[in-house]
């Protein structure tokens, strides 16, 4: 359990909870005390606003809270972390604007896959990062297998802005993805390449 990760993510999604929670596979975690709370794993979050919310079924609370089949089976869970999108056409536009914040109880930007397809465009379908085009390794199966992440953090942008899907989007695969977002806020695409290379990161 990481609770300065848990915190650095309530912090990056704007939660407004007073405390914060994490386990890799969100079944297992240290009591809570003070509420609202989140509870996050390694792809989200679920929020409970007082410890009645705790007392279902699913939950057993003893030294420790347990909950077996991870927090991404219980109902208010929200997945903030994945990347899959179906490719569309890319249409005849120039312009693309995305992170518009609607705030209801959690910010939620939009994700315009426009922008996403006219990266992919330029970019194609090999990775950034390694230099991997998945179909190459399983064929046709994963052919256009790619996460488009963005350089700065979608949950950073405080108003809708104007997207430029060459500079400010990159097309990288599930594994650099993954570990892209390792750190708060994520390691810049230069860093990952020089780790690669044998570099050191920088914390």
């Amino acid at each position: 359990m990481n609770r300065k990760k848990a915190d650095e993510l309530s912090k990056v999604f704007s939660l407004d909870v007073v405390q914060s929670r994490y386990s890799d596979w969100g079944n297992f975690y240290g009591l809570v005390q003070f509420y609202p709370c989140a509870l996050w794993d390694r792809s989200g979050y679920i929020v409970f606003a007082n410890e009645h919310e705790l007392k279902i079924p699913e939950i057993s609370v003893s030294k420790r809270i347990n909950i077996p089949k991870g927090i991404s089976s219980l109902k208010n869970y929200k997945r903030v972390f994945s990347d899959t999108q179906i490719p569309e056409e890319l249409p005849d536009v120039v312009e693309y604007r995305e992170g518009a914040v609607q705030s209801i109880r959690v910010n939620k930007y939009e994700r315009d896959k426009k922008a996403r397809d006219a990266c992919l465009s330029h970019y194609g379908y090999v990775c950034q990062i390694c230099r991997v085009k998945l179909s190459d390794i399983y064929g046709d199966v994963a052919n256009e297998l790619i996460h488009v992440h963005h350089i700065k953090p979608i949950s950073e942008i405080g108003e809708s802005y104007k997207v430029n899907p060459v500079s400010d989007l990159i097309p990288i695969c599930p594994n650099c993805h993954a570990v892209i977002h390792l750190k708060i806020p994520p390691y810049l695409p230069s860093e990952l390449i020089a780790m690669l290379q044998g570099a050191t990161p920088t914390e």
